[in-house]
């Protein structure tokens, strides 16, 4: 009996698929076969799917962000020469960059030493750095730096995820496709010129340049560090400068009362959105952190109510200084409650950017909200001026007074 992309030698299993034509621009192998190790057709039939999958979201995924699967093989291959060169106490150097002394020196360390042939090439500087596209060396990078992914909720990789990719699509839209060992500090002025031009004609702010410049220049320098490269990272010192005023401004005490608190403000969000806003009021708390909230957080029974910020199975916290116990009163308090009573988030639980994406699509498409430079971030700003006496005008004893309760 045949099942899909099985064929039997001997007694054991192999998983045996040939390549896709629509996908021969990411896979290089024209065959994939390998053995599964089974003799039970029920056990290898469900390997041969587990694999299946797993290649066919490789390939979906290369061929999204553009990037030649084959390009790992020379990956591999480099990757096996800089630790052959390095366990020798050597510098990772191509036979251009090496001086005759040099290249005498190592050719007598391995007639004192016989290593195999790829070996030999690789102390000798024959092995070429892989001309890897910006996709292939976000993978390698990805999974360099996973200890810092794994740690965080899947929203937030997603998130933080998207911000590379995002970068990475910009700079081949306004540069062009450079591999990551022929990128040279024209491209990377040529992208800051290009978002320059992009700030002038949409009215965005140097923050989002910014932003994918550090994302480009992190992930070069993870890259070089990986490979021992020590050219000079061509992202350093490429930032824009911060205009003044590019922070988000806060809302005015006057708009969150009458307007946002209004019953009317609400009607058209989805539940539990509304109780989001409200929460937000009285705590400063982040919305990554409000809809991070637990029903562990909540605690009322206390002498002071308030919820406990900390790292639980949703997210992460942003700094090791986040962890802190936040009073809840007024408007935040009765939100609180009722969060609680609706038996949490529920499928919005950890969702920060969706549930801030159509938050503040509300507020423009409602007209709620018309100043471009207010979000629901500002709620946060807000709070953070009612803390400064100076701002309040109020007697710093009595905080009570700026917190909103209706």
């Amino acid at each position: 009996m045949r099942a899909l992309h099985l064929k039997q030698v001997g007694d054991v299993w192999h998983y045996q698929r040939r390549r896709p034509r629509e996908f021969e621009d990411v896979e290089p192998r024209p065959l994939i076969r390998f053995s599964l190790k089974t003799r039970d057709l029920s056990k290898a039939r469900a390997l041969a799917a587990q694999h299946s999958l797993e290649l066919d979201r490789r390939w979906h995924d290369a061929k999204r962000r553009g990037v030649s699967l084959a390009s790992s093989d020379d990956l591999q291959r480099y990757q096996s020469a800089v630790d052959a060169v390095q366990h020798l106490g050597l510098p990772v150097r191509s036979v251009d960059e090496l001086s005759d002394a040099e290249l005498i020196e190592r050719l007598r360390l391995l007639v004192a030493n016989p290593r195999s042939v790829p070996e030999q090439k690789a102390v000798l500087g024959f092995v070429e750095q892989p001309r890897l596209t910006l996709g292939a060396a976000f993978d390698r990078f990805w999974d360099h730096i996973r200890d810092e992914w794994m740690a965080v909720s899947r929203d937030q990789q997603r998130v933080k995820r998207n911000t590379y990719l995002k970068a990475i699509r910009n700079f081949e839209a306004g540069v062009g496709k450079i591999t990551l060992y022929d990128l040279k500090r024209e491209h990377a002025l040529a992208f800051r010129s290009w978002w320059l031009n992009r700030i002038a004609a949409e009215g965005l702010k140097p923050y989002t340049a910014n932003r994918e410049i550090n994302s480009l220049r992190r992930m070069v320098s993870v890259n070089f560090d990986i490979d021992s490269h020590g050219a000079t990272n061509p992202f350093h010192r490429v930032r824009l400068r911060d205009t003044e005023g590019s922070q988000r401004k806060p809302f005015s005490t006057a708009f969150i009362s009458d307007v946002l608190l209004a019953p009317s403000a609400s009607e058209g969000l989805k539940p539990p959105l509304p109780l989001l806003v409200r929460l937000l009021v009285n705590t400063g708390l982040r919305p990554s952190e409000a809809i991070g909230l637990e029903l562990e957080d909540f605690h009322f029974d206390e002498e002071i109510p308030h919820v406990h910020v900390r790292r639980n199975k949703t997210r992460n916290l942003k700094t090791v200084h986040s962890e802190r116990m936040i009073p809840l009163v007024g408007v935040s308090l009765d939100a609180a409650r009722k969060i609680v009573e609706a038996g949490g988030w529920g499928k919005w639980l950890g969702k920060n950017m969706y549930a801030t994406t159509v938050i503040n699509k509300y507020f423009r498409e409602t007209e709620l909200v018309t100043d471009p430079d207010l979000s629901l971030y500002s709620l946060r700003h807000w709070f953070q001026d009612q803390l400064i006496p100076s701002a309040l005008k109020i007697n710093p004893c009595m905080p009570n007074r700026a917190f909103l309760s209706r």
